[in-house]
């Protein structure tokens, strides 16, 4: 089986080669979610799955067929990647133990299918969205500045910088890009200390996985308040090919940035640090 890392690595190079954002999901409503069990698809997987389908429900060659449907002939399907587990005899102690190590297995979209009943899922969204936007951007208290021209987060300081919601295309690219700095605000020295943002300026590599990790964690944030529409998608060309050759170069940033995102998305929704975490909440 080949190296796990390569593949979801390959999978996100090639969705952002064919000019789709993986952290970022085209559904109003859902998560890529399982068609069987109806439970999202969570961490990389989220990514892995983003596609230009309409649908958000995900299903293995064998479940179709389960169900009395099939795959159509020539679809290609997608990694998922899970943790499975074996017994190894330690050899200082003579006592097994359980090693974790990640395998993955394929998936399919429900519109690659035929003779399989559609889903649909319910519109969660409702007219209190930016308030909980809102919410999100306030709850652990940051210190918001007003900017003229851009955004952005002073370590220094402490602070989020931030144009008036007037000064962009809709409240929905606002909120991204508030989130965006929010996602660096949560690795300053008295939270997670992240440290990428820490050292943000001693490198470009250093600076990529940053800007990687606060991509992802606006994303999620997006999700959470139920923001993200097609107009959050347009991110320009230019952007999106400029993680291809960082990527690339480092097949493993792509899980490291996801589980660096989720940390931070926990921290802002419970204030609490990761088991192990370096520095007390603010």
């Amino acid at each position: 089986m080949k190296d796990v890392f390569s593949v979801v690595t390959n999978q996100i190079l090639k969705q952002l080669e064919e000019g789709i954002i993986p952290w970022r999901r085209p559904w109003k409503a859902c998560w890529p979610t399982s068609y069987t069990s109806n439970k999202m698809y969570q961490g990389i997987n989220i990514f892995l799955l983003q596609s230009e389908y309409g649908s958000p429900y995900w299903l293995t060659f064998r479940q179709a067929q389960k169900m009395g449907g099939s795959i159509k002939a020539g679809e290609h399907g997608r990694p998922i990647v899970f943790v499975d587990y074996y017994e190894k005899v330690d050899a200082d102690t003579e006592k097994p133990r359980l090693v974790r190590f990640l395998k993955y297995y394929t998936v399919f979209n429900w519109e690659q299918s035929k003779g399989i009943p559609e889903k649909r899922p319910k519109d969660a969204r409702d007219n209190q969205q930016i308030q909980s936007a809102e919410d999100l951007l306030r709850l652990r208290n940051p210190i918001i500045k007003p900017d003229l021209k851009k955004c952005f987060f002073r370590l220094e300081d402490d602070t989020l910088h931030l144009p008036s919601r007037e000064m962009f295309e809709s409240s929905e690219k606002y909120y991204s890009a508030a989130f965006h700095e929010l996602i660096h605000w949560t690795g300053g020295p008295s939270r997670l200390a992240r440290s990428e943002i820490l050292n943000y300026n001693f490198g470009e590599d250093i600076r990529s996985q940053e800007e990687l990790v606060a991509e992802i964690g606006a994303a999620y944030l997006c999700q959470l308040a139920g923001l993200d529409s097609s107009e959050t998608l347009k991110n320009s060309a230019a952007y999106v090919q400029s993680w291809l050759k960082p990527l690339k170069n480092n097949p493993r940033w792509v899980l490291k940035a996801s589980r660096q995102a989720r940390e931070a998305v926990e921290f802002i929704q419970t204030g609490k640090l990761p088991a192990g975490g370096a520095a007390a909440t603010a």
